[in-house]
């Protein structure tokens, strides 16, 4: 169904979610840990869903158009927003686990509880080789000469 079938409401309700994921993708990118990437593509089926006008503007957009297109077009990534994606994960899960190691344990005393530190270490470390695996998999863009 293209946009234009869709019901008035339905089209705004997509455009403002669109316009949400856009702002949480540009708080990502300056975030270190929140992924910016992601709300991207989910605003570019919102907009998709809402208005050929907000697709175009997000597809033209200087700082993420080109690689929502590239996205787009083949699924795959440039390979320094690759390794930018891949340092920026391991930095930021790395200093969540150097915290965890150097904090306290969690503690509830009133269930008394005892959480230990292995258990959101291993986790941490699962997402971490789980999305670099990911991010390693996902096909480069060969650039053309």
């Amino acid at each position: 169904m293209t946009h234009k079938q869709r019901p008035l409401l339905v089209r705004i309700l997509f455009g403002g979610f669109g316009i949400g994921c856009v702002g949480i993708g540009f708080i990502g990118i300056l975030t270190p840990g929140l992924p910016g990437f992601v709300f991207f593509v989910i605003a570019l089926w919102a907009f998709r869903n809402s208005s050929q006008q907000m697709e175009d503007w997000i597809l033209a957009n200087r700082f993420v158009g080109p690689s929502l297109k590239d996205w787009e077009e083949n699924r795959s990534m440039k390979r320094s927003t690759k390794v930018l994606a891949i340092s920026m994960i391991w930095i930021a899960i790395g200093v969540t686990i150097y915290r965890i190691f150097t904090t306290p344990p969690i503690v509830i005393e009133a269930w008394n509880f005892h959480l230990p530190k292995w258990i959101p270490i291993a986790l941490l470390v699962g997402t971490i080789l789980g999305l670099t695996i990911y991010l390693i998999k996902v096909p480069t863009k060969q650039i053309k000469a």
